[in-house]
């Protein structure tokens, strides 16, 4: 084994309590998207982990939710782009609230999606902090707390610090078997409003002008659009409208999504749902869409293979086996690529079941990602670290 990689290892190995216990740390503080005082004692938490090394800055959003950017001694240059999000799914009175250790595995809330990635980030920094590494490494990062809700507020955050990088890593969890993610899926989301005329529905015979039949044969079309072997998934996952059942619906809603991997399938798919929005079955209804979240494709570009091999070669250095991955959700990687930067996502613990009540990640993968980070880090900023540092000692928790 090289001997940075194995210097790494060791101060992984020697902090493995304390990382363990700053993850319960972080875990048991409830940080739902939208209880923004918990959003931001995590983030008080990750900024307390931080190397003192980094510059810090403070992004408060209108809901006072604070978004932090960290940046190395070392960033003069192109550096390397590194984010994280804190905000989770689960609300603060969810019946799934605390960490909770299980063979070998982790649970909690976050673990996998994504805090577990976020103590990927802080410890890595930390370990080539104690090694003397970190000052000669470009590297910025962002802990946003929005990314659950399509990171409305941080999204200017992330092109700003995209503008300049070299490479991105983004620390949503690994797949089961040890997997990056080098593409993913981007997605539109809509809320389709269909207008009819209501009337009483049992005294006048005749035609009626049904909101929701007209609904229901936009939503068979909508449906209609899936199509696996290109990609495309649609899926309308609510509606309501009308009244009462004596009363002919004047409005009816549905909310529906699509996800695709190119542009050129997404302005196919879009031009098929303004003709089909555009031109109802009855003509005496009217429809309307209006767009309300979206990110873009994170299809592979000039330089990820290149990542990948450089991410795959220090994982070998370490003992690892680093497979990779098409995933078909989106992330904040998706903006990263948009704007040029070669990313690869997934560099978190592998982890399942995420947005569920059985949400964890292996334990093992928690201080081999932190390795892997670390390492492809060295080679990322092309700068040799300086000879090791004493050990420094970390306190460990009895709780852990």
């Amino acid at each position: 084994m090289p001997d940075i990689a194995g210097r790494i290892r060791e101060s992984v190995r020697h902090q493995s309590l304390a990382i363990i216990a700053s993850l319960k740390e972080l875990v048991d503080v409830n940080s739902h998207s939208r209880n923004y005082d918990g959003i931001n004692r995590v983030g008080d938490l990750v900024a307390g982990l931080m190397p003192g090394t980094l510059d810090r800055r403070v992004i408060t959003d209108r809901n006072s939710v604070n978004h932090l950017i960290f940046t190395g001694p070392g960033s003069n240059g192109k550096p390397v782009v590194m984010i994280g999000h804190i905000d989770t799914v689960f609300p603060p009175d969810s019946d799934f609230m605390k960490f909770e250790p299980s063979g070998d595995r982790l649970h909690g809330p976050g673990t996998a999606d994504m805090k577990g990635g976020v103590v990927v980030m802080v410890y890595a920094l930390r370990v080539l902090d104690e090694l003397g590494a970190l000052a000669t490494i470009p590297v910025q990062c962002l802990i946003n707390g929005d990314e659950e809700i399509g990171s409305p507020h941080s999204l200017p955050l992330i092109r700003e610090i995209a503008r300049n990088a070299s490479f991105g890593l983004v620390f949503e969890c690994g797949g089961l078997n040890g997997e990056v993610v080098t593409a993913r899926r981007g997605i539109r989301r809509f809320k389709l409003t269909v207008t009819g005329k209501a009337r009483h529905a049992g005294v006048k015979e005749g035609p009626k002008d049904s909101a929701i039949e007209e609904l229901s044969r936009m939503v068979l079309a909508l449906e209609g659009l899936n199509d696996h072997g290109k990609g495309v998934s649609v899926n309308v996952g609510k509606i309501s409208g009308g009244v009462d059942t004596n009363i002919v619906p004047d409005n009816a809603v549905a909310l529906f999504e699509f996800r695709f991997w190119d542009p050129d399938t997404e302005k196919t798919v879009l031009d098929r749902i303004e003709e089909i929005v555009s031109n109802p079955a009855n003509p005496r209804c009217s429809a309307e869409y209006k767009c309300h979240h979206k990110r873009p494709a994170g299809c592979p570009i000039e330089g990820t293979d290149k990542l990948y091999t450089r991410a795959e070669k220090a994982a070998r250095d370490l003992e690892q086996i680093l497979g990779k991955e098409k995933r078909g959700g989106t992330s904040d990687a998706n903006f990263l690529v948009s704007m040029g930067v070669p990313t690869l996502d997934g560099m978190g613990p592998v982890g399942d079941m995420d947005h569920t009540a059985d949400e964890y990640i292996l334990t093992e993968s928690l201080f081999e990602r932190i390795e892997l980070t670390a390492l492809l880090l060295t080679r990322l900023g092309a700068c040799p670290p300086s000879p090791p540092l004493p050990h420094a000692h970390t306190p460990t928790r009895p709780d852990t």
